[in-house]
């Protein structure tokens, strides 16, 4: 089954979509953020300024009521709310993978080929084995969108299921 960020955004608990939506508005500097905008007032047949004069608890609630986004804006939902709610387990899988980061953000210089696939997989695997399953599974399903090496963990996601 195809991974989408609209599909992990609708699979998660709405409390947790609230999470990351209140992330968003309050983050000053987000390029989305007038995307998202115009996103909300299509979705809830409302005008762009009602909207962009909304109070970010509002906001953080329509965000997290509309199962349909852009896909690049709920792809920076998710990496928001990982990075904020779940930094540990994305440290964790990079220690595993012996990827240098800077408190959960990959080196620029690391060169993503260099892990195997079975060392992909096999870190996913211990990843799902922590305490937090659910930063786990849904850091997991975040990788998978970014393709490139980490397309192998949808394997293991798959077996999981």
């Amino acid at each position: 089954m195809s991974v989408s960020a609209n599909r992990i955004w609708r699979q998660l608990p709405e409390e947790t979509r609230i999470s990351a939506g209140k992330l968003f508005w309050a983050e000053p500097k987000s390029t989305g953020k007038q995307l998202l905008s115009a996103s909300l007032a299509k979705a809830k047949n409302l005008r762009q300024v009602t909207v962009r004069k909304a109070p970010a608890e509002r906001l953080a609630n329509w965000t997290a009521g509309t199962l349909s986004l852009p896909e690049p804006i709920v792809e920076e939902l998710l990496k928001n709310y990982l990075l904020h709610e779940h930094r540990e387990v994305i440290i964790s899988f990079l220690e595993l993978l012996k990827i240098p980061h800077a408190d959960g953000m990959i080196d620029e210089a690391f060169d993503l080929a260099t892990p195997s696939n079975e060392q992909v997989q096999k870190a996913a695997r211990s990843l799902l084995g922590s305490n937090d399953r659910m930063g786990a599974v849904l850091y997991l399903q975040y990788l998978v969108l970014q393709g490139g090496p980490w397309a192998t963990v949808e394997e293991v996601l798959a077996a999981e299921e």
